[in-house]
């Protein structure tokens, strides 16, 4: 026996164990309460209201009044026994629902839906949906079915409905199955059955009746018995060892309810264009004497053309009846069927008796689903008790857990080393960015393409070409087809170009869709399967594939001798990297961060900034990122989490502190030394014997700054031609604003007016720019590397930033960063993509104290790193306690660590943050309009970002109105454990 054959059987045993008890089902054994009423009411009835229990007619809420007014009549009519609900919304559904149970002469309506993956497969757009059965096969945890199954049922009772047509019992064994496919579990009986098992269990254990379909099992069919009745050639032996197998042990085990199929199985009745659900022998023989189910069993739809190609409406009724069904689901014409019933118990062609213990079976059901007291839905905030978060974090559990690792030859998966790779995604099937690519491109830097399945060698050479000289292409594929008879639209073109890229390129694919098509890649040697294509499941697979999450998925299916059932790496997030979830997986409030959105419209309706961007994350993951308003306030390009902001004062500790907190670690720094020691020029100077440590705390009676730029304007007040110029030269040659340059030797000047400049008398707190110009120098003379080639080589590549530098339009990324100021008194012109600060633009663009740019994502990851004691995607980039110390308050100040800004403890000062801010709470704000602020007691990071200085710096609206503080505390307030 092969070994994944053993783990299913173990699977099954152990999930059959788990529960000493049969679940709620139709096999306990009666209460007197409930046979006395099931007898009672069951006297009451007239014979064409017990034949009218036995039928289950159509229902939607999406169609007009005059469907409504005929399904109306047919309940007041025949007095049927129940409704199968389709497409439509919750709210007109619960109306409906309450105006039919109404209508409804004696008895309330057995309330069914197809819900396989949750109420989303009929209302689609407006409720839940949870993991197709193929995406669940691939899970090892069986438990998380069974609390799906809760779920569903929960939302199902919520919205009236009592019988879920779920779980699909059918073992897929045919690649080519047009019509259950995905619907199933795989094709591993035992991995079906233990699935089957837990969904079942978690249904009826919260009060729906679960409905295992379709018997005698319909996995190994290339025909959709909706357009024609399937033929099934195998003998009895194998449809025994099979198909049979989950029903057998669903029925042992408790399951309420079984649907028939509209199959020809001649090993099973012999007749020719025989559907199963009108034979006897399968009905009555096997399901109900061999396998000794005494539950409901439901027909398959009596509309579908397997059945009225070959039978009548009124006969098929009669004879589904006859083979023992005990519900008729959705009759062709329910009035011909009724006479035709009537015509056979009175000629005795129709065993009366056996009628009589269908209805009363139907009458237990209604009994112990609580119909035997009137039911209503309540219509009020349904949709919102039908969307729990809840419910939703279990989604995002099942679909990672489902997500799997086939193979990984290049041994890429998580990324370890990502300064070492120049990466490539190309999205295949898609013609914009794809959420998998956006969230990967949040992991590192890349090159996104997308290409539609239909293409040529023409396009094909193209996309060749522009991936040229790229490490690693991730191949992912999208909007598929759901038809396996054209192979879900996979193209020739579309191989080809994988084939291709593969022979140039480390390639891993990722396939969104079905796990058949893993046939047509078995030469890939790196590929995952993430079966749907929601923007859930990409941004969960990209997450995995950058090592913030698990590897845990096995196939549940054989699509070819390299992709088998049970394959499937198994690989632990052990590379921390930032996770994207909803905020109660960090325990925090979704409602309560909704008021961020008010905040932030607020402050934009004041005039405050023309537009934000907020992330908030905590315990790893970031759990809220979104963008607000646009780039200036006549603007129409919206701030998006890509957008790319100018930190201003947030520079001095996402680049210059970091960089000495790592040249302390190694030994090439020491803060306690005095500056001279790394500038010699300082040395005599009224500077000598300042430290690193004030400069970086503000306690060393420094000037706050100097307003360089003055210096270099003519009377006029306009910018030297003697210093500036529009063209770059030799000479001319730090570029300070577009088309604008200073002539290199003024940085002397520039440096000379720091060095020279007098100091305070006292060495009391006082903020200043010129010690973090001064730190920056330091760094880069014990460096030997400019500042911004330090910070990008030893932090920003291999954390994987990629929006986090200097100097953004050097880099082509001028339309991503919001302009910052209409500058008329200096550079005369609007700043955007070069740095506002003037005496960082004097200096290039690049200084200690201002002019990186960054969007708060990577800001994020920064924050995260120094959070985790200087750890980040599996490296060391700093040592713990020179974090610690770095964020711990100097000696001297209230307020102040070295190089961080901190939580203001006086109480009497200017309020840097929220009151609720724990006191350890480090980061810093930026005189653009940002905050970035990390807390470790609650490991807590919040980045506000903005350009509140446009188009004038002199708006202050952002500051006198409070809006970083007052949305930081809502994001305290959201925390509730």
């Amino acid at each position: 026996m092969r070994p994944y054959i053993v783990i299913g059987l173990l699977t099954c045993l152990l999930a059959l164990s788990a529960h000493n008890k049969k679940p709620y089902s139709l096999l306990r054994s009666s209460s007197p309460a409930e046979q006395h009423w099931v007898d009672s009411v069951f006297e009451t009835m007239n014979e064409r209201q017990r034949i009218g229990q036995l039928f289950m007619i159509r229902a939607h809420s999406d169609k007009d009044s005059v469907f409504e007014a005929e399904v109306d009549s047919i309940i007041r009519t025949f007095e049927v026994g129940g409704l199968c609900f389709f497409q439509g919304t919750p709210e007109k559904q619960a109306v409906l629902t309450n105006r039919y149970q109404n209508s409804s002469p004696k008895l309330p309506l057995l309330v069914a839906m197809d819900a396989e993956w949750g109420l989303g497969m009929r209302l689609k757009s407006s409720t839940m949906s949870f993991p197709k059965q193929l995406t669940l096969g691939a899970i090892s945890d069986n438990r998380l079915i069974y609390e799906m199954g809760k779920e569903v049922a929960r939302q199902c009772r919520r919205l009236g409905v009592h019988v879920n047509f779920a779980p699909v019992a059918d073992i897929n064994n045919n690649p080519d199955n047009p019509v259950i496919n995905s619907r199933s579990f795989g094709e591993d009986r035992f991995n079906v059955t233990a699935k089957c098992f837990q969904y079942m269990m978690g249904m009826q254990d919260a009060g729906v009746m679960a409905c295992a379909k379709h018997f005698p099992g319909h996995g190994d069919t290339d025909i959709d018995s909706h357009l024609e009745l399937p033929l099934i050639t195998h003998a009895q032996d194998r449809l025994d060892s099979l198909e049979l197998f989950p029903f057998r042990v669903l029925s042992q085990y408790g399951i309420g309810s079984m649907m028939v199929a509209h199959l020809n199985v001649p090993a099973l009745d012999d007749r020719a264009k025989r559907p199963t659900t009108l034979s006897h022998p399968v009905i009555h023989d096997l399901l109900r004497k061999k396998i000794g189910f005494q539950g409901l069993v439901f027909t398959d739809a009596m509309e579908m053309k397997a059945v009225t190609k070959y039978f009548g409406p009124g006969q098929a009724d009669l004879e589904a009846l006859r083979a023992g069904n005990d519900m008729i689901l959705l009759p062709a014409n329910i009035g011909e069927s009724v006479t035709a019933i009537e015509t056979a118990l009175e000629d005795g062609s129709l065993d009366r008796e056996e009628l009589h213990q269908s209805v009363k079976r139907v009458l237990r059901a209604k009994y112990r689903l609580g119909l035997n007291k009137p039911q209503q839905v309540q219509a009020k905030r349904i949709r919102k008790d039908l969307h729990p978060v809840e419910g939703e974090m279990l989604r995002r559990k099942l679909i990672e857990e489902a997500l799997t690792l086939g193979r990984d030859d290049h041994q890429l998966a998580g990324f370890p080393n990502l300064e070492s790779l120049r990466i490539a995604s190309l999205a295949i099937g898609d013609t914009t960015a794809t959420t998998f690519q956006q969230v990967s491109n949040r992991y590192a830097p890349m090159q996104l393409v997308q290409s539609p399945w239909e293409t040529d060698s023409i396009a094909n050479d193209s996309i060749i070409a522009l991936l040229d000289g790229y490490d690693v292409v991730l191949i992912s594929l999208h909007l598929w087809s759901i038809r396996a008879q054209i192979d879900y639209g996979i193209t020739d073109q579309a191989i080809d170009l994988v084939q291709q890229l593969n022979k140039k390129h480390r390639v891993i694919l990722h396939v969104f869709g079905n796990p058949y098509s893993l046939r047509h890649f078995d030469e890939v040697p790196s590929a995952v399967v993430a079966y749907q294509d929601d923007a859930t499941t990409q941004s969960l697979a990209a997450q995995a594939l950058f090592g913030a999450r698990n590897y845990h998925g096995k196939l549940p299916i054989t699509a070819s001798s390299k992709a088998r059932f049970g394959q499937g790496i198994v690989k632990n997030a052990k590379f921390h990297r930032l996770r994207y979830d909803l905020p109660e997986s960090v325990g925090m409030s979704s409602d309560t961060l909704a008021q961020i959105d008010s905040l932030a419209y607020a402050l934009i309706a004041e005039g405050a900034s023309p537009g934000c961007q907020i992330l908030v994350a905590r315990h790893g993951s970031v759990i809220w990122n979104k963008g607000y308003g646009y780039y200036t306030y006549t603007d129409s390009i919206p701030v998006t989490p890509e957008t790319i902001f100018d930190l201003a004062s947030v520079t001095k500790v996402a680049a210059t502190t970091l960089a000495v907190m790592r040249e302390s670690d190694l030994g090439r720094m020491d803060i306690c030394n005095t500056v001279s020691t790394y500038l010699p020029e300082l040395k005599s100077s009224n500077k000598d014997s300042i430290t690193l440590e004030e400069m970086m705390t503000h306690h060393g009676a420094l000037q706050a700054w100097i307003p360089f730029y003055k210096e270099t304007l003519d009377k006029n007040g306009a910018a030297s031609n003697k210093i500036y110029s529009s063209g770059g030269d030799s000479l001319y040659c730090i570029p300070v604003a577009r088309d604008f340059y200073m002539c290199q030797p003024y940085t002397d000047t520039l440096w000379k007016r720091i060095f020279e400049s007098e100091l305070r008398t006292s060495k009391s707190y006082r903020y200043s720019d010129l010690g973090l110009y001064l730190t920056a120098r330091s760094v880069e003379r014990a460096s030997h590397k400019s500042l911004d080639e330090y910070v990008d080589k030893a932090f920003y590549k291999p954390l994987g930033l990629a929006t986090t530098c200097y100097n953004p339009w050097l880099k082509g990324l001028t339309d991503r960063c919001p302009p910052t100021e209409e500058d008329g008194y200096f550079r005369g012109q609007r700043l955007q993509g070069y740095v506002h600060d003037m005496g960082a633009a004097m200096l290039g663009g690049v200084s200690g104290h201002a002019g990186l740019f960054s969007n708060a994502n990577d800001l994020a990851k920064i924050f995260e790193m120094l959070l985790r004691g200087g750890q980040y995607g599996g490296r060391r980039y700093l040592n713990a306690n020179t974090i610690l110390y770095f964020t711990s308050r100097f000696r001297e100040s209230s307020r102040r660590g070295v190089g961080f800004d901190m939580k203001e403890l006086d109480v009497h000062a200017s309020q840097n943050m929220c009151w609720e801010a724990s006191p350890s709470t480090f980061g810093h704000l930026g005189f653009t309009g940002n905050a970035v602020w990390a807390d470790p007691e609650k490991d807590l990071i919040y980045i506000f970002l903005s350009n509140r200085t446009y188009p004038t710096m002199e708006n202050k609206k952002l500051i006198t109105g409070n809006y970083r503080p007052r949305i930081q505390q809502v994001v305290y307030k959201a925390i509730q454990q």
